[in-house]
């Protein structure tokens, strides 16, 4: 079956009269759809039972009545379609065409299609989100796998110009909720939605994929795609021009040569690429230290496994970066890590050109280690060429453009481009807060910090900036309450020393200094401390170790 696509919803595999399915999850994994798709079609009669006693997720349904609903479903619709005058509402007539479709395609290899839409596309769609693939393996532990095609889809839509793509970790934010179709758009400002399934056994790796008009839940494109694992990336292609040419997108030279490069991939090191990236993005759920530290070094660990299987794996190197860089300042000395996520994102790029994510990892090492502006604009650049739906590559640039060149507010413009393609993640919006207040507008600072909840030693600093001491000495006692990370207790130290409190700003240094003595604390923190008491000889001393350790 490599290699070849079949039509939507499929035909319901033979079973014993006896099978009873106990789920929307199983009965959707039976007729090779969605389970919004099934939901659906309860409204044209598909034959489900409720438990008396149960809530409504208490359903199942038995085998041998959807096949008889299938079956007499499909001629009594194929007769509706013939007759010119037929008034059917728009459900019915789009499982109509489904049906049609595939009883005439029954027994054809090949690849095919349904496409569901009235004359026209109600409106241009210019943005979308790729909702979490299900796993219908039935085993939690192929999670990893579902994400990964999940966020390998992200990635190729990603690189089409004219789409804004929400980022996978806020759209990961649905994998869970049972919200509407219509309720993700408004929440994620999106025109589209993609979702699906993802089904592997063995080497075969199925993947069904849906457009949706979101705003108004109207089914616009479906397809079923079955490929080899090794030729997984091309599969993942191959769905995303499906995608690009469904919503009339007209693709560039460079967007059609990206959509069309795809090697095959060595099936250990993609699995282990997977894996690492499903921990490492996992990471940022974590709320102790120690396991954020954890989980990135065992992302690493199946990053170096991938790299070894594949010598070529340059999305492996593109991991190692990413993973390296993630560890620097906050919880190892930059001197120990950075070097090596270069040496990683530069091999990345050697391999592959064409991967953003290596720029972007490249381009933060030259800014904040390197101090290569030059070479820090370049890659952001061609990061955002690659890919402008990529949040990392808007915010670093934003950095470049605030700390080397002072244009505030092109920085601010790009923050915001980053918010909007990831707006439910909280690190995007701390990194506003943050160089909101490193461009003094503390007002915006404010605003952004309580929106995200957990940044109270930047609402400290701007409202000890502004003069309001109750207020910042409010938000100075909530952080150093929240955290023992030694850059966010000296970012309030800081805020109680610009606040007027000197003595509980002289109080939390020794408990600073102590945790440098036995890790790395970035300099250029503990120097702020320092500068807002007026000691400007220890302000000076640990600038100076900042420079030394290439402190970012």
């Amino acid at each position: 079956m490599a290699g070849q696509t079949q039509d939507l919803p499929g035909q319901p595999s033979e079973t014993s009269a006896h099978d009873r399915l106990d789920s929307w999850k199983e009965i959707a994994a039976y007729l090779h759809c969605s389970e919004r798709t099934v939901r659906r079609w309860e409204d044209e009669g598909l034959p489900i039972h409720r438990h008396p006693h149960k809530k409504k997720a208490g359903i199942y349904a038995y085998k041998p009545e959807i096949d008889s609903w299938w079956n007499n479903d499909r001629v009594r619709l194929e007769e509706l379609e013939r007759s010119p005058t037929s008034q059917r509402p728009y459900r019915s007539l789009w499982l109509a065409i489904t049906l049609v479709t595939a009883a005439v395609t029954v027994g054809v290899v090949g690849r095919f299609a349904y496409r569901v839409r009235g004359a026209a596309t109600p409106h241009q769609i210019e943005s979308l989100a790729v909702l979490p693939l299900k796993n219908l393996s039935g085993d939690p532990a192929q999670d990893y796998f579902a994400d990964g095609m999940t966020e390998q889809l992200t990635t190729d839509l990603g690189q089409i110009s004219a789409l804004r793509v929400i980022s996978r970790t806020s759209a990961m934010r649905y994998k869970g909720p049972d919200k509407s179709l219509p309720e993700i758009a408004r929440e994620l400002h999106v025109d589209a939605v993609v979702e699906g399934s993802v089904e592997r056994s063995g080497d075969q790796v199925r993947i069904t994929a849906q457009l949706i008009d979101a705003p108004n839940d109207r089914h616009l494109w479906a397809k079923t795609y079955e490929r080899d694992l090794r030729d997984v990336l091309a599969l993942q292609d191959e769905v995303a021009q499906a995608i690009a040419n469904e919503i009339r997108i007209k693709l560039t030279p460079q967007e059609r040569s990206l959509l069309g490069r795809a090697r095959p991939v060595n099936a250990g090191a993609h699995e282990a690429d997977l894996r690492g990236f499903y921990v490492l993005h996992g990471m940022t759920t974590e709320v102790a230290e120690t396991s954020k530290v954890q989980a990135i070094e065992k992302a690493i660990g199946y990053f170096q496994r991938a790299v070894t299987l594949d010598a070529n794996d340059a999305l492996g190197y593109s991991g190692l970066a990413d993973a390296y860089s993630s560890l620097s300042t906050h919880y190892r000395a930059p001197l120990e890590v950075m070097p090596k996520a270069k040496a990683a994102a530069v091999k990345a790029i050697e391999l592959d050109d064409t991967l953003a994510e290596a720029h972007v990892s490249l381009g933060y090492v030259a800014l904040t280690f390197d101090w290569d502006w030059v070479r820090a604009e370049h890659e952001f650049r061609r990061a955002l060429e690659l890919n402008p739906s990529l949040p990392r590559a808007h915010a670093f640039y934003a950095e470049y453009l605030l700390f080397r060149l002072r244009r505030i507010d092109d920085a601010m413009q790009e923050l915001q481009r980053a918010y909007a393609l990831d707006p439910l993640l909280p690190i995007a919006h701390g990194d506003l807060a943050w160089l909101s207040f490193l461009a003094r507008r503390y007002e915006e600072s404010i605003a952004t910090a309580q929106r995200v909840g957990h940044d109270d030693h930047i609402e400290a600093l701007s409202y000890a900036e502004l003069g309001q001491r109750d207020l910042a000495l409010a938000a100075a006692d909530r952080a150093a309450s929240s955290s023992k990370n030694p850059v966010i207790l000296a970012q309030t130290a800081a805020a109680y020393a610009l606040a007027g409190s000197s003595d509980k700003a002289r109080a939390m240094l020794p408990g600073i200094e102590g945790q440098a003595r036995n890790r790395y604390v970035c300099g250029f923190n503990v120097a702020g401390v320092y500068a807002a008491l007026g000691d400007k000889e220890q302000a000076v001393a640990w600038l100076e170790k900042a420079y030394v350790a290439r402190s970012d």
